[in-house]
């Protein structure tokens, strides 16, 4: 039953998010939900994040289903985070076992409706360049501290520039 529902978490649509132009949207599932609300940045505390894997193979669209925790391998400071580039490594080769696949990853902001930021279009660009063969289009999810829907706002680096998405549900 414990797995049943694990499993449900994985493929329940939490929200759905369309960027403009684009004719697919982006499905989010229950348990990234979960992770990314259950990871604000409070008070003064160092921003964390993870990676995030789609299931190529959902029948309902482009389903967002693992979204990675925090490590404690990750380096990071108040407004800027490095992930462990080993705990990289071992989550995507995880994932691929499952059959999953890497999509981008998200962080956590102390703002209260995140918005992209300068290190974030660099960083984002150095991720882009190392797996440009794997993702032409990398996603970017920014966790603020609002519980309201603009909370937690998505990107893709498309034709040179980073387009954020609209939650529709």
């Amino acid at each position: 039953m414990a797995e049943e529902s694990g499993r449900n978490r994985m493929t329940d649509i939490a929200w759905r998010w369309r960027w403009p132009g684009v004719d697919h949207e982006l499905l989010v599932s229950q348990s990234v939900a979960d992770v990314l609300s259950n990871h604000r940045q409070k008070g003064g505390a160092t921003e964390c994040g993870g990676q995030l894997f789609v299931d190529p193979n959902g029948r309902s669209g482009l389903l967002l289903t693992l979204a990675t925790p925090p490590h404690n391998a990750d380096r990071a400071g108040r407004t800027w985070l490095e992930l462990d580039a080993e705990r990289c490594r071992q989550e995507v080769s995880n994932a691929n076992i499952l059959g999953l696949r890497l999509v981008g990853y998200w962080h956590t902001h102390p703002q209260t409706v995140p918005a992209i930021s300068p290190i974030d279009a660099g960083s984002f660009f150095r991720f882009t360049s190392h797996h440009t063969q794997e993702l032409p289009h990398p996603i970017a999810i920014i966790v603020g501290k609002s519980k309201k829907p603009d909370g937690i706002k998505v990107w893709s680096f498309r034709s040179g520039h980073y387009v954020e998405a609209m939650r529709t549900k």
